[in-house]
């Protein structure tokens, strides 16, 4: 969908990944923005489901590109970032599959970037899918506030596309979960800011995944520590092994249902936990040279490739 406008041109970028049944529902909001200039770019990863064609059939107007290979959540957006900004896109909605939206969502905070200084990315409050009473529940002529913070729910945010002319893509060796906190943590470490609206957004949660529970878990307890191996100091990767310890295996911790990250780490018992977070220490311990060379940043490649396709 495109429309024109002198107002600054979106694309709202979707991975998909046999996500039919969460396009029926995010589709038909996503179609009643009320922003004047954006188009929907749809980036599918090698679904076995009937989910391209459903798009094809019911809204032509949403362009599918397909991955050949399976490259993940942050392969998929990486290719849709790259045509977006192939296509003079300003602004980039990474935009989950499986998300409920207000009509008003891109109209209540595109402002925001003109407003306030060195804004890199705006995001919003997520509704979890058992309080959707308080997504229906918002009231359009509120106040709409920032607040600056270090991270966000990665199930919707809209990004300037200076940021990644600036700092490359999503680094694609994280596959899913855990990309979007090392990019907000490369955006910072260049002086941009980080602002999350109280404009709320749906969310069903990890419907971009399908049934795969085991290999999430496993990636949330992997990625972790990639994380910290690329990002922090050696005292706070232990310290995060020990915290991944404590979330995993502790009997005592308390429950928090409400937390999406505590119900992923928590879905199998202390056992189980415990062989996932060895597995992951494995992981990492095998692939650390090449995580490693990506400490100070993107990977090479994909800088280049973000280079040569926008030039």
């Amino acid at each position: 969908m495109e429309k024109n406008c002198n107002k600054v041109n979106i694309f709202v970028v979707i991975p998909n990944k046999n996500g039919m049944f969460h396009l029926s529902y995010s589709l038909p909001l996503l179609e009643k923005s009320t922003y004047p200039n954006y188009s929907i770019i749809l980036i599918d990863d090698c679904s076995t489901d009937d989910s391209v064609n459903f798009v094809g059939e019911h809204y032509p107007c949403v362009t599918v590109l397909t991955n050949n290979r399976k490259k993940g959540f942050a392969g998929a957006v990486n290719t849709g970032i790259i045509y977006a900004l192939e296509r003079g896109a300003d602004y980039i909605a990474v935009f989950n599959s499986d998300i409920k939206v207000l009509p008003e969502w891109m109209d209540l905070v595109v402002h925001g970037f003109k407003n306030q200084e060195k804004v890199g990315l705006i995001g919003f409050t997520e509704v979890l899918k058992e309080y959707e009473d308080l997504y229906y529940s918002w009231n359009i002529r509120s106040e709409v506030k920032y607040k600056k913070v270090n991270g966000l729910p990665g199930c919707l945010y809209l990004c300037s596309s200076k940021v990644f002319r600036h700092i490359g893509l999503f680094d694609e060796g994280y596959y899913m979960y855990g990309e979007d906190n090392d990019f907000f943590a490369r955006l910072r470490k260049i002086g941009y800011k980080i602002l999350q609206t109280n404009v709320p957004v749906w969310h069903y949660g990890e419907g971009s995944s399908g049934s795969h529970k085991f290999f999430i878990t496993w990636l949330a307890y992997r990625n972790a520590l990639r994380f910290a191996i690329k990002n922090e100091t050696p005292l706070k990767i232990i310290r995060l092994v020990l915290s991944l310890i404590n979330q995993g295996c502790n009997p005592l911790l308390l429950n928090k249902n409400n937390d999406p990250n505590y119900k992923r780490l928590r879905r199998y018992n202390i056992g189980i936990n415990f062989i996932l977070i060895l597995g992951s220490c494995l992981w990492n311990i095998i692939n650390i040279f090449s995580t490693l060379r990506v400490r100070n940043g993107i990977k090479d490649d994909l800088k280049k490739r973000l280079v040569d396709n926008i030039e």
